[in-house]
């Protein structure tokens, strides 16, 4: 019984030894529930845990009254091959006018309601309202646009890179709300 439990204590110290050496924090978000873990050498992505609270989008500069949207990584890079996460901050009123991208994606809408429609002009027509909780999907190379119409919209994308985006010249017929 001795012999057993010994062997229990020095596997579960080698255990934690193993996990707690490779324990990191992100240099941009540092956390106390975030750690990464390598795995292995060839591990896609490290193991990564973030709090609500981990997950900030910079604060905009004092006097700034853009509208532009802001995109944080969560893991990986959209610039090279491997698997990212993204989220993006739409304002309200913004929209983004039609594009695609090089790779396939999916979108979880976190908050807001997401307008998002299909096509190489922007058509008030052609925008589906997406609600919290909604997922959809972006095949690449399928022209898109989408509106934060009433509200802030919060989106987290996934996706493998690279990735790139093509902006769908404006034609002299597209009306804008």
């Amino acid at each position: 019984m001795k012999r057993k439990s010994f062997s229990l204590i020095v596997v579960f110290s080698i255990v934690c030894v193993v996990l707690f050496a490779g324990q990191r924090t992100r240099q941009t978000q540092p956390s106390k529930l975030q750690q990464e873990l390598p795995v292995t050498e060839k591990a896609a992505i490290p193991l990564l845990f973030l709090s609500s609270e981990d997950i900030r989008f910079p604060p905009q500069q004092q006097g700034d009254r853009s509208t532009a949207p802001r995109t944080i990584i969560l893991v990986g890079d959209p610039k090279s091959e491997g698997l990212y996460v993204t989220r993006t901050l739409l304002p309200k009123g913004k929209q983004i006018i039609p594009h695609r991208h090089t790779d396939s994606r999916t979108v979880v809408v976190l908050s807001g309601t997401y307008y998002y429609g299909i096509g190489e002009e922007f058509d008030v027509q052609k925008l589906v309202p997406l609600p919290p909780g909604s997922f959809l999907t972006e095949p690449a190379g399928v022209p898109h646009f989408t509106w934060a119409k009433d509200e802030d919209v919060l989106v987290q994308t996934t996706a493998v890179g690279p990735s790139g985006t093509q902006i769908i010249p404006d034609k002299p017929s597209q009306k804008h709300p």
